[in-house]
């Protein structure tokens, strides 16, 4: 039989658990834990979980920091005896995530949960989407939140920081990331954001998206990209002559992915920053400059890229970027000429890489005597890496 137990919020010790802890032939905790019993084995959890399944025949008590149910590797030694068939027994505690909640009066089903306890991505599918985000951190979380939020204001989110839950310093305070980053919080912290700004409709109007005339995607032909270049939540897309953002801007708002737009019109690209600001994107940058220069500055992996301008010079490295997308990935590559649409064809048939052709065009009609006002065709290359 084992017994997973949470040891609640504060100190590593089992003075928070109501358990008769001499019915157990073994106890395994964590290396931080301070405990006097001679049955307790302290360990990390990859040893721990090792050690669990192979004494299964034995009365197996393991304690873990807060609740055995919120972010805890508990969760995965659960799956494994699930999976076996093996009984088990949790006995549960406060989490830090009930504990911040309760502290403020706010209902788990306004909130979401993130992690960013040594992890450096936030879950875009979570974050701000709800009322309310708890956040477990680590002492580089301020600087990751402060990157992903840079189009945000700071009236657009309230945050709520909670200090050493359990402890005798505990406390519970409003804070702003600048702030965190200027006079780190003590660890072990976490924080309940507040999303202080109405989410916004998945697909944009032209009329909300700052765009000089012709600069923009229009809203059927950006349905028809986005649903081309086959996003899920949480993937990387370059937006190469990003033009007035609107792929990007979309991409978010209805995929929630992570953008990096590049742009080397100045006029252009402050139009972008406040329609990303308008729009609340989220973790999204930008780069101003001339876009063949700047991606090869770029570090990331792109799982997505698509391409709306950037001129010649981006045009002919096609092949460069085909070799930059992560495997499995998808480039979209849209025109209105058919002289680039040319050159895009032959860079792409001289690398030997094979891609598929769309071209799509509209005829809309108008006021009462609905006269035909056609629109430019375009043309869409998509290549599958």
């Amino acid at each position: 039989m084992v017994t997973i137990a949470g040891s609640g919020m504060g100190e590593y010790n089992f003075n928070n658990i109501d358990i008769d802890f001499t019915k157990y032939d073994t106890i395994f905790c964590d290396k931080n834990y301070e405990s006097n019993f001679p049955n307790v084995k302290k360990a990390g959890f990859k040893e721990i979980k090792e050690s669990i399944l192979e004494n299964l025949d034995k009365n197996i008590l393991y304690v873990v920091s807060g609740s055995p149910l919120f972010f805890s590797g508990a969760s995965i030694i659960l799956a494994t005896l699930k999976k076996k068939n093996i009984k088990f027994k949790v006995t549960d505690n406060t989490s830090s995530l009930n504990y911040l909640l309760a502290h403020n009066g706010v209902s788990l089903m306004q909130t979401n949960t993130i992690s960013l306890h040594g992890k450096s991505k936030i879950d875009l599918d979570k974050f701000l989407i709800l009322p309310y985000t708890f956040v477990v951190c680590d002492d580089k979380t301020p600087k990751y939140l402060a990157d992903a939020t840079r189009y945000l204001n700071e009236d657009d989110i309230s945050i709520i920081l909670g200090e050493r839950f359990g402890y005798i310093d505990e406390e519970f305070r409003d804070i702003t990331i600048q702030e965190m980053i200027e006079n780190p919080p003590k660890m072990p912290y976490s924080l309940l954001i507040k999303r202080n700004f109405e989410a916004l409709p998945t697909i944009s109007s032209e009329d909300t998206i700052e765009h000089e005339n012709g600069m923009i995607t229009k809203e059927y032909k950006r349905h028809i990209s986005l649903q081309n270049l086959n996003l899920s939540p949480n993937i990387l897309m370059w937006d190469i002559g990003a033009g007035s953002g609107s792929v990007s801007i979309d991409g978010y708002k209805r995929y929630k992915i992570k953008t990096i737009l590049f742009e080397k019109n100045i006029k252009r690209a402050k139009m972008i920053e406040r329609s990303l600001n308008n729009h609340k994107v989220i973790d999204s940058k930008l780069y101003i400059g001339e876009a063949s220069e700047d991606y090869k500055k770029e570090t990331s992996i792109p799982e997505r890229i698509f391409i709306g301008g950037g001129g010649e010079k981006v045009i002919s490295e096609l092949d460069y970027l085909y070799d930059r997308l992560a495997d499995g990935g998808i480039m979209v590559a849209n025109f209105v000429t058919l002289v680039h649409l040319t050159t895009a064809i032959n860079v792409l048939k001289n690398a030997n890489i094979e891609f598929d052709i769309k071209s799509i065009s509209l005829t809309t009609y108008k006021l009462n005597l609905l006269l035909p006002e056609p629109e430019r065709v375009m043309h869409q290359i998509i290549i599958k890496k």
